[in-house]
């Protein structure tokens, strides 16, 4: 009875930590040094869904989700005009999105959520 009740707790306490993840997770992000958004979507049932466009290149990039952890989430990006692959790894510190890119660049960079308002 013990074992099930530990075990009930501890899918708890990592559902309940998944949630908090992607909550933090979830809005427009970018940065000074980019012209590019993501935008990050999430539901129980589809998952995470990355979206990567840039309003001054008129463009955006497939994202492919392709690891999830339970403090990051890890995409494949892929840029076919540029001829590049890139591996970013997100998670969030002190409010901010810490984003890791690894393959044909590498660098991290610190995004800054951004607010949509509405009329």
């Amino acid at each position: 009875m013990k074992k099930l009740l530990f075990s009930i707790v501890l899918l708890f306490s990592m559902t309940i930590q998944a949630d908090k993840l992607s909550d933090k997770l979830t809005g427009v992000w970018s940065s000074e040094r980019t012209s590019y958004y993501v935008v990050i979507l999430h539901d129980s049932v589809k998952g995470y869904e990355f979206i990567n466009f840039s309003f001054e290149e008129n463009k955006s990039l497939p994202v492919e989700v392709v690891e999830k952890g339970r403090n990051y989430v890890k995409t494949r990006l892929v840029n076919v005009d540029q001829d590049y692959e890139i591996f970013i790894t997100y998670t969030i510190k002190k409010g901010k999105l810490h984003c890791k890119f690894e393959g044909d660049a590498t660098h991290t960079s610190v995004y800054k959520k951004y607010w949509i308002m509405t009329n």
